[in-house]
């Protein structure tokens, strides 16, 4: 994959490039391991950039990690996602410990998120698709790049840590379902990086649990009935498929924020 590099702070270049090397190394091996589950279709290139280059001169997206015009843009540096990352614990001191020790895995997670939408099965009307629907995509693309990349122990810590941050939060940005995605953001006046992850958190989580308790702990085997509800013109939303095909209780649903 090619790449380059964009910065504001030209005395980081070096720095840049040097982890930006090392994260695309990652994302080579993950591209192998991903094309085991599904085929894609790479984007055209990679760009790596410091903080600012990537929020306020390419993008007015807080968050220095997204695809634009099919490249990704994203800054290799896990200093700057600590510091993002911790300011979303709010006194919750296993997430807290958690995101102090964050290394160039947990970036390659995300870059690897953005990588892993461009897998075939979500088709090329991806940016058409509802954002009802959207909750599904989001936290597959999280789910895969984790088991991909990261230890089984880690997996399970990172999972443990964002339930624990759920909890938190779900009083201040609610508990609607998830075809509601990204309404959190939508209600915060203020930048708040809790608020941009609440969805993003949840979605996994429930992606985590579809897996564990309906699809015989098999990605593939969820990525077929996603694959089914697709190629059925979409008669329904995505969590009603589920919950119909699945046999997922109404208190199951609730809880699982499938529905009301």
């Amino acid at each position: 994959m090619k790449y380059g590099v964009s910065v504001t702070d030209t005395s980081e270049v070096q720095e840049i490039e040097k982890k930006g090397l090392q994260l695309l190394e990652k994302l080579v091996q993950f591209s192998k391991s991903l094309n085991e589950i599904a085929s894609f279709q790479p984007p055209r290139g990679i760009i790596f950039h410091d903080l600012t280059s990537a929020t306020q001169l390419y993008s007015t997206i807080p968050l220095p990690a997204y695809t634009s015009r099919d490249l990704i843009h994203i800054t290799p540096l896990f200093e700057t996602w600590k510091s993002i990352y911790i300011s979303t614990t709010n006194g919750v001191e296993v997430a807290k410990k958690y995101y102090s020790e964050l290394d160039m895995d947990d970036v390659a997670v995300i870059a690897a998120h953005e990588l892993t939408h461009h897998v075939n099965f979500f088709h090329a009307d991806f940016k058409e698709l509802d954002e009802e629907n959207m909750w599904f995509v989001e936290g597959l693309c999280f789910y895969i790049p984790r088991k991909l990349i990261l230890s089984e122990e880690k997996f399970n810590s990172t999972m443990y840590v964002e339930s624990c941050l759920i909890n938190k939060y779900k009083e201040k940005y609610g508990e609607y379902t998830l075809n509601m995605f990204g309404e959190s953001a939508s209600h915060s006046e203020e930048l708040e990086y809790s608020a941009a992850f609440y969805d993003y958190w949840r979605s996994t989580y429930v992606v985590d649990l579809l897996i564990k308790n309906y699809c015989n702990n098999s990605v593939q085997e969820l990525i077929d009935y996603y694959k089914e509800w697709a190629n059925s013109r979409k008669v329904s939303t995505l969590q009603t498929y589920f919950v119909n095909k699945l046999q997922i209780s109404n208190e199951d649903a609730k809880n699982l924020w499938l529905s009301y």
